[in-house]
C-alpha cells in the first residue's frame, strides 16, 4: 500500500522541507496524510470531500477536536498545495476548543491588595485602575502625580482620589523626592523583574496560585467586557481594535461575542 502513495508522500515531504516547516510539523503532517491515504485506499484523484470528513469523524472518537483540526490542516495542505485539489478546503464542521483560562475575580483582587504591604498594594492598585504595564509603573516619579481642576492624574492616567491619597501618604511617609517605588535602601529604582517576583510570591501565598501582571490587567478588562463596556476594556489594555481583544479572550475560553 505504501508504494502506491510513495511519490505523493515524497512530494509532501520535500515541499515541507523546502518551506522550512518544523520537524514536529513535518512528522505530524506526513503521518496524518500517510494514514489517511492508507485508510481510504483510493487514488488521490478519486478522493471526495466525504472521505475526508468520515476519516476525521472516525478519529474524533479517540482524539480531541484540536488534534482533529491539526489533521485537517495537514490534509488541506496536502491536497491544496501538493496536488492542487480543493477537496479539503472550507471544511468548517470542526470547531476548535479553547481551554478556559483562570482569571482573577474582583474578590480575589480585593483579597490580594488587602493582604500585602503598602508598597505592593499601591503598585497593584495602579495596575488595576490604569492598566499600566509594570515597566512604566516602576519608573514613576513623585512629579507624575498631579491634581488639576479637581482631577487626580498619574502621568496621563486619571485615578481615583482614594488611590491618589494612598500614593501621597506613601511618598510623605518615606520622604520620597524622586521615584515613587524604591528598594529597601531607599535609592535604587525597582526593576520590573523584582516587582514580578513580589507578585508571584504574593499570589501564591495569598491566593494559592501564581498570577502575573498581565493576568491582572486582562482580568480587569474581562470584567469590563462582561459588563458590556468593550470600548473601555480596549482603551484600558491600549489596543487598537476590538478584533484583538476578542481573539485574546476567545483563545482564553471566553467568547463573549457569541449570542
Amino acid at each position: 500500500m505504501f508504494e502506491k502513495f510513495y511519490f505523493d508522500l515524497l512530494s509532501l515531504k520535500t515541499e515541507m522541507q523546502f518551506r522550512g516547516y518544523s520537524t514536529s510539523t513535518q512528522k505530524t503532517y506526513y503521518k496524518t496524510v500517510k494514514d489517511f491515504l492508507e485508510v481510504t485506499g483510493k487514488e488521490a484523484i478519486d478522493i471526495k470531500r466525504g472521505d475526508i470528513i468520515r476519516y476525521l469523524d472516525n478519529n474524533l472518537k479517540l482524539l480531541n477536536i484540536n488534534t482533529i483540526l491539526v489533521k485537517l490542516n495537514a490534509l488541506e495542505f496536502f491536497f491544496s498545495e501538493i496536488l492542487g485539489i480543493d477537496v479539503a478546503e472550507n471544511i468548517r464542521k470542526y470547531k476548535r476548543e479553547f481551554k478556559t483560562k483562570d482569571f482573577l475575580t474582583k474578590e480575589q483582587l480585593n483579597i490580594l491588595i488587602s493582604s500585602v504591604p503598602m508598597r505592593e498594594r499601591i503598585l497593584y492598585e495602579i495596575v488595576i485602575e490604569t492598566g499600566m504595564k509594570i515597566e512604566d509603573i516602576v519608573v514613576l516619579t513623585t512629579n507624575d502625580l498631579t491634581l488639576k481642576e479637581g482631577t487626580w492624574r498619574l502621568k496621563e492616567y486619571e485615578i481615583s482620589k482614594e488611590l491618589a491619597t494612598e500614593i501621597t501618604n506613601y511618598i510623605e511617609k518615606n520622604y520620597l523626592e524622586n521615584y515613587i517605588f524604591t528598594l529597601s535602601n531607599g535609592v535604587d529604582n525597582i526593576l520590573g523583574n523584582t516587582a514580578r517576583h513580589w507578585l508571584r510570591v504574593n499570589t501564591k501565598e495569598i491566593l494559592g496560585k501564581l498570577y502575573t501582571f498581565s493576568d491582572i490587567r486582562h482580568s480587569v478588562a474581562l470584567d469590563m467586557v462582561k459588563m458590556g463596556d468593550e470600548k473601555r476594556a480596549i482603551k484600558y489594555l491600549k489596543l487598537k481594535s476590538n478584533g484583538t481583544i476578542r481573539q485574546f479572550f476567545k483563545r482564553a475560553g471566553y467568547d463573549y461575542t457569541e449570542k
